[in-house]
C-alpha cells in the first residue's frame, strides 16, 4: 500500500511531515511514500529522504509570473495538474493534504481513483494572521466545500479540534501535537562557545520563524530596556525580522542572533540555553489556539518556559508548573516576568518541563496517529 503527501511549500523545514512519514514507513503501515512539494532552481527536484520515502519538487514553469491574483491562479493550475500527474503515476491508496490549498488536489485524486484522504491542518488556516478580506472569504468557502471529503483529519491543538466540530459539525479531528521524539536531556554549550556569552549569564532562547505576531519585536524591545546583562536573549531562526534582530544584536550586548539550524539538530542548540520563550501575540484565532513545536522542543531540553497568554499554550504551562505566563505583553511586562522567574525554583520547573515533554513526545503522538490510520484502513477493507 502506498501513501502520498502534498505540500504547498518547498519542503525545507517540514519536521512534522518528516516525523509522520518516518513513523508510517517504519511501522509498515505503507510500503512506500511519496512527498510532493514546490521546487526552485536551487533545490533538488528529486530526493530519497529515507528508505521507501521519496520527495518530488515541482518547479513551476509559471513561477516567474507576477504575484497578482490572476497569475497566482495560473501557477496554482499548473501545480494542480502536475501533482495529479505524479499521483496518477504513483497510485497511492491514501493521499494526505498538508494545507487547505492542496485539498482540491487531494479531493480530485480521491474522486478519480477512489483513494482515502487525510487532511492534516497544521494550523487554523481560515483564521490566520493577515488573512482578511477576499483571501479569508475564499479560504472559508473552500474549506466548507471540501472539509467533508476527508476520511481522517489531524489538528495540532485541542482548541482547534473543538473549533472544527463547532463550525462544521464534523467528527472531532484527532489531535496530533507537533512534539519532538523523546530523548534524554544532554546539556550543550554552543551559544556560549560561539557567541561569547559568559558562563554566569542566563540565556533566554527564542527559536523559530522571526516574523510578525510572534513576539520577536517585543522581546527585542524588552532587552533593549534591561539595566544589566545578567540575562541575554538569543534569537535562532530566520524570517522577515532577521535584519532587525541582527541590527539590535550589533548594538546591544545582551541580544544575540544565531542562524537557523537543521531540524535534525535543533535540540542540540536548544539545550545550550537556560530558558525558552514563546510570546505568540493574540492577533488571530489561529495564534490564540496554537501549540507551537518550539514549546515542546524547549521542554524536551529541560528549559523552563516564558509564554504568552494563548489558551492551550498557557494552560499547559500553568497546570504543569513548567514556566511562567506573561499576562502583560509589553516590554515592561516581559521584563517583570523574567526578573520574577530568576528568583523562582528553576530546577523544579526544568524537571516539570521535561516530564511534560516526555508525556507528550512524538513517541506518544505517533501511536495515536498510527492507530487512526489502521482503523481507517480496516474500515475500508
Amino acid at each position: 500500500m502506498r501513501n502520498a503527501h502534498i505540500n504547498m511549500n518547498e519542503f525545507t523545514n517540514a519536521s512534522r511531515v518528516l516525523k509522520q512519514v518516518s513513523s508510517l514507513v517504519e511501522s509498515n503501515v505503507f510500503e512506500s511514500i511519496m512527498i510532493i512539494a514546490l521546487g526552485t532552481d536551487a533545490l533538488r527536484k528529486h530526493e530519497v529522504l529515507a528508505p521507501r520515502v521519496e520527495l518530488y519538487r515541482i518547479s513551476l514553469l509559471t513561477r516567474k509570473l507576477p504575484k497578482n491574483l490572476l497569475f497566482q491562479s495560473v501557477k496554482y493550475i499548473e501545480f494542480f495538474f502536475r501533482s495529479i500527474w505524479l499521483l496518477a503515476r504513483f497510485k497511492p491508496q491514501v493521499v494526505n493534504a498538508h494545507a487547505l490549498l492542496v485539498m482540491p488536489i487531494a479531493c480530485a485524486y480521491k474522486l478519480i481513483f477512489k483513494a482515502h484522504l487525510v487532511y492534516d491542518a497544521h494550523e487554523l488556516e481560515t483564521e490566520q494572521e493577515g488573512g482578511g478580506g477576499l483571501r479569508k472569504s475564499m479560504s472559508k468557502w473552500l474549506e466548507r466545500k471540501l472539509i467533508y471529503s476527508h476520511d481522517l483529519m489531524f489538528v495540532v491543538s485541542e482548541s482547534i479540534a473543538d473549533w472544527y466540530v463547532r463550525v462544521y459539525g464534523i467528527a472531532r479531528p484527532l489531535v496530533v501535537l507537533n512534539a519532538p521524539v523523546r530523548r534524554a536531556i544532554k546539556k550543550n554549550n554552543h551559544f556560549r562557545q560561539q557567541l561569547g556569552i559568559r558562563e554566569n549569564q542566563i540565556i533566554l532562547l527564542y527559536q523559530g520563524v522571526l516574523g510578525a505576531g510572534r513576539g520577536v519585536q517585543l522581546i527585542v524591545e524588552a532587552f533593549k530596556q534591561r539595566f544589566d546583562d545578567r540575562v541575554v536573549a538569543v534569537f535562532m531562526g530566520y524570517g522577515v525580522l532577521q535584519a532587525e534582530v541582527e541590527a539590535a544584536a550589533a548594538q546591544y550586548n545582551n541580544i544575540f542572533f544565531y542562524p537557523a539550524v537543521p531540524s535534525q539538530i535543533v535540540l542540540e542548540y536548544t539545550s545550550s540555553a537556560d530558558l525558552g520563550v514563546s510570546l505568540i501575540e493574540n492577533t488571530c484565532l489561529s495564534y490564540f489556539y496554537c501549540m507551537p513545536n518550539k514549546l515542546f522542543e524547549y521542554s524536551m531540553a529541560g528549559l523552563p518556559v516564558v509564554v504568552s497568554n494563548m489558551r492551550d499554550m498557557s494552560d499547559l504551562v500553568s497546570k504543569n508548573k513548567m514556566g511562567v505566563v506573561v499576562e502583560d505583553l509589553t516590554a515592561a511586562g516581559i521584563n517583570r516576568v523574567v526578573d520574577d522567574l530568576l528568583v523562582q525554583d528553576l530546577a523544579s520547573m526544568s524537571d516539570c518541563a521535561y516530564r511534560v515533554a516526555c508525556e507528550y513526545a512524538w513517541d506518544v503522538q505517533e501511536q495515536k496517529m498510527l492507530n487512526a490510520y489502521r482503523v481507517m484502513l480496516e474500515l475500508r477493507a
